[in-house]
C-alpha cells in the first residue's frame, strides 16, 4: 500500500515529453526538502502537508483508476516516486494494454533492475545548491553518485531547475560527469515567476547548447492543482 495524493489526466508540461497527453500518478512523501528563495517546493501537499488527505492505495486501486482514464502514458510523480519502486513495478506489470510510463525523480535512490525494465524513461531532476534544502546533511543527500550511476543511458535525461547563474556552473560539472541529454527550466511556482525567469535560462541554453524546457502546466493553469 502506498499513499497517493492524486491521479489525474493532463499533458506533460516539462522536458522531452512536453505536450503529451498523460495520466499523472502523484505519490505522497519525499526524502528531500526544497526551498527556492525561501519558497517551499511547488507540491508541498505531496511532500510534507496533507498526508491525511492522501489515499492509502493498493496497486489494484491505482490500476483500476488508470483504466478509467483516457491517455495511455503514465507519469509517476510526487513527492518522490522512487521511494516506492516495487509498487510502480506492480502497477505497470498489472496493467492490461499498451501503456508506457516515465518517472520524475530527484535521483537520490538507486534504481532496481525491475523498475528500469518497466519504465520507458526517467526525468532526472537533481536538486542544485540553490534549492536550499532544510537538511543538515543536505550536500551529502541531494547528489548521490551511486544512485545517479544506476540510471540507464538511453532512458534518462537531466531536467534542472535554474534559479541563479551559480546553478549553471553546477550543471556544467554534472553533465561532464554524466552524459545525459539535458533540459534547463526556469524556477518558479507561479505563472509570473516562470515567465520572469525564462529569458535568462533561454540565454544560457543558446550560449551553452542546452535544451530549454518551459513549464507549460504552470503557464496554462498557474498554481491550480490536478491539471
Amino acid at each position: 500500500m502506498v499513499l497517493i495524493t492524486e491521479i489525474f489526466e493532463s499533458i506533460q508540461g516539462e522536458g522531452a515529453g512536453i505536450g503529451k497527453p498523460c495520466i499523472f500518478v502523484r505519490v505522497w512523501g519525499c526524502n528531500l526538502r526544497c526551498r527556492f528563495d525561501g519558497v517551499e517546493c511547488d507540491t508541498p501537499y505531496a511532500v510534507y502537508t496533507e498526508k491525511n488527505k492522501a489515499l492509502d492505495s493498493s496497486a489494484l486501486d491505482v490500476i483500476d483508476r488508470i483504466q478509467e482514464l483516457t491517455p495511455k502514458h503514465i507519469v509517476w510523480t510526487g513527492g518522490e516516486p522512487t521511494l516506492y519502486q516495487d509498487f510502480i513495478v506492480d502497477v505497470m506489470t498489472g496493467l492490461i494494454g499498451e501503456y508506457t510510463c516515465e518517472v520524475e525523480t530527484n535521483g537520490t535512490k538507486v534504481l532496481s533492475e525491475d523498475l528500469i525494465n518497466v519504465v520507458d524513461w526517467f526525468n532526472l531532476s537533481l536538486k542544485l545548491k540553490s534549492s536550499n534544502q532544510l537538511n543538515e546533511h543536505y550536500d551529502n543527500v541531494r547528489v548521490n553518485d551511486k544512485a545517479i550511476g544506476s540510471f540507464p543511458l538511453g532512458k534518462t535525461y537531466f531536467k534542472f531547475v535554474i534559479n541563479s547563474k551559480e546553478d549553471f556552473f553546477e550543471v556544467e560539472e554534472l553533465t561532464k560527469k554524466y552524459p545525459f541529454p539535458t533540459y534547463l527550466m526556469p524556477q518558479g511556482v507561479t505563472r509570473d515567476e516562470v515567465i520572469k525567469n525564462s529569458e535568462a535560462v533561454v540565454d544560457m541554453c543558446i550560449k551553452y547548447d542546452y535544451r530549454f524546457s518551459p513549464r507549460e502546466h504552470i503557464i496554462i493553469w498557474d498554481k491550480k492543482r490536478g491539471v
